[in-house]
């Protein structure tokens, strides 16, 4: 039986010894073209999430809102989609501004570029749709086709995160959401 436990106990310790080898590695430190890049894509993303967040409230309880409530909401996603209308060239000029030495950054830049044009026409979309139904005698017209538009516009966003994502890794960025620790990288 002794010859069982010592087994056991050197099995265990030899597992942990392994984990005693785990290097961690600070993540790289950007230098100042890319973190440049970086915060025009942030604050560009931060106005996206403004669009998110009135959608949400849109489509949250649309059938029961009233009329003033429904002109509202249409006036908030009205005023969301111009913000980022608005925050979107600086964006698209960051990204063009990028350095893409290989061919793998240069084909990411270019999906960036045509994710913003698309981008750019949903949210022109956005615009003008709820312009047009945040005026006074629109209130059916948003519970009818405002949930439509909103979903339109969010899906408009999640496909642009999505490429933004890849570009952000081609380009060996690394967004971590404030406060989060980053894991322990092995090498």
């Amino acid at each position: 039986m002794s010859r069982w436990y010592l087994i056991v106990t050197g099995m265990l310790f030899a597992q942990t010894l392994g984990a005693q080898g785990t290097v961690v590695r600070p993540e790289p430190v950007l230098d100042p073209a890319r973190a440049t890049l970086r915060d025009a894509l942030l604050q560009f993303r931060d106005s996206l999430s403004s669009i998110d967040a009135a959608a949400s409230r849109l489509q949250r309880d649309y059938r029961q809102a009233s009329p003033a409530s429904l002109t509202s909401r249409a006036r908030v996603m009205r005023d969301a989609c111009a913000g980022s209308v608005r925050s979107l060239p600086a964006a698209r000029k960051a990204v063009l501004a990028a350095a893409a030495s290989d061919e793998l950054r240069l084909r990411r830049r270019g999906e960036m570029v045509g994710a913003l044009n698309h981008l750019q026409k949903a949210l022109a979309r956005c615009q003008s749709d709820f312009t047009t139904m945040s005026r006074a005698g629109e209130e059916e017209r948003v519970r009818g086709y405002g949930n439509d538009r909103a979903m339109r516009v969010r899906a408009a966003l999640r496909q642009y995160e999505r490429v933004l994502g890849t570009f952000f890794n081609a380009m060996n960025i690394k967004v971590t959401p404030l406060g989060a620790q980053a894991g322990p990288v092995a090498g």
